[in-house]
């Protein structure tokens, strides 16, 4: 629970905290049994760190490829932070989520009371493409924030939606019930599109799978709140429909291919066509973990030289930026992880979701390149499938020490 908070506190906190949840993992690798299916899975995360290494040993600059190395060994420390996840049981994992869901909703509160307090000049910003700042401990960046929002969210939803599981735990539920509508409401101020998109598609997934359990009744009720609420919540949110029109004049510069400096999607757009165009030059072992960067940023003179300096970023496309780095097999492994989660061959719905969720944030947000997003996808990953449902769900009682 502490990893929850140390986030927004300190780097060496959040890495002391990741490191001593993996530790019950590493005690227990040995002693558990796990499934075809997830021995698959740990395998494409050890894999995907092997191409990782590969890549770092094709680098000019060590520095830079060995700091890479160490950010992503999160990835490599998938499979002990499933086993030490698996041996809690479902009070405990209602508890972490609280946390998760508290910790979340601190600086989410503090933000947008900064935002409410200076709203005009922030809602001047975003219509220039600029984000809202998030105003809490050491500071977070503002996309993967909102994606940490959009998970506290999907899993709020997914925990009240079986709330029968913890009749006993009444506050608790409590609690995730006012956290998760509080977490929704503030991300849809916020307004990062990347967290908005990523929360409905979760959300979506959610809707479709546990739909199906409800009567008619019950799902036309359900369809007509999630139709109305988005709708709502654009008409009371001034942060959001700017966000919107700032969205639709990112649209047309890229359509009409003008100008894209100081254009934050059609810059991306920019940077995305970039790294494709290194990736065709080097599609096998990519360029280097530790030279990407620079690569991907002289690129820009032969590719757009009207790019400013300033506006020649990375494509925050994390596919991309691992083809670049390691070449098209490592960024297919990192496909391939998303599309075994998303196969419905877990006993529960919420994996699938979370791995959607993920899986469009890496298509706009560099996820596997800052420490606390990299430790997130991990956690957040491991968590989602510890949740079984039907037949699993009533033998886990009898058995902790399964993966």
């Amino acid at each position: 629970m502490l990893l929850s908070f140390a986030y927004t506190l300190s780097p060496a906190l959040l890495s002391i905290s990741f490191i001593l949840l993996c530790i019950p993992g590493l005690l227990l690798f040995k002693k558990t049994d796990s499934s075809k299916t997830e021995r698959i899975l740990m395998l494409l995360f050890a894999l995907f760190y092997a191409t990782t290494l590969l890549s770092f040993l094709n680098s000019e600059n060590s520095a830079e490829a060995i700091r890479k190395l160490i950010l992503k060994l999160p990835v490599l420390c998938f499979p002990l932070l499933f086993i030490a996840l698996r041996q809690t049981n479902e009070r405990i994992r209602l508890q972490m989520a609280v946390a998760f869901l508290y910790a979340v909703y601190l600086p989410a509160a503090v933000s947008v009371y900064n935002y409410l307090i200076n709203k005009t000049l922030f809602d001047q910003l975003i219509l220039e493409s600029k984000p809202l700042p998030i105003e809490f401990g050491y500071g977070i960046y503002h996309i993967q924030f909102s994606v940490l929002l959009a998970a506290s969210v999907l899993i709020g939803c997914f925990l009240l939606i079986n709330r029968k599981r913890h009749t006993n735990q009444k506050t608790a539920i409590g609690l995730t019930a006012v956290l998760t509508i509080l977490n929704f409401v503030f991300l849809h101020i916020l307004s990062a599109r990347t967290g908005l998109l990523s929360l409905y598609a979760g959300l979506a997934v959610l809707a479709v799978y546990e739909g199906r359990r409800l009567p008619l009744k019950m799902k036309l009720i359900g369809l007509s709140a999630g139709l109305l609420l988005p709708v709502c919540l654009i008409m009371f949110s001034s942060s959001l429909q700017n966000r919107l029109k700032n969205t639709a004049e990112d649209i047309k510069v890229v359509w009409h291919g003008a100008d894209a400096n100081d254009y934050s999607f059609a810059m991306r757009v920019q940077a995305w066509q970039n790294a494709g165009s290194v990736i065709a030059e080097n599609p096998i072992a990519g360029v280097g973990l530790g030279d990407a960067d620079s690569a991907l940023f002289a690129h820009f003179g032969s590719f757009n030289p009207k790019i400013t300096p300033a506006n020649r970023k990375n494509p925050h496309f994390q596919f991309l930026e691992t083809a670049v780095q390691s070449g098209l097999i490592s960024a297919m492994l990192f496909l391939g992880i998303f599309i075994l989660l998303m196969s419905g061959t877990f006993a529960s719905p919420l994996p699938v979701a979370m791995a959607l969720m993920l899986l469009l944030a890496s298509c706009f947000e560099s996820i596997l390149e800052r420490q606390s997003s990299v430790i997130a996808f991990s956690i957040l990953l491991a968590y989602s499938l510890q949740f079984p449902t039907g037949k699993m769900a009533k033998s886990e009682e009898n058995s902790q020490i399964s993966v």
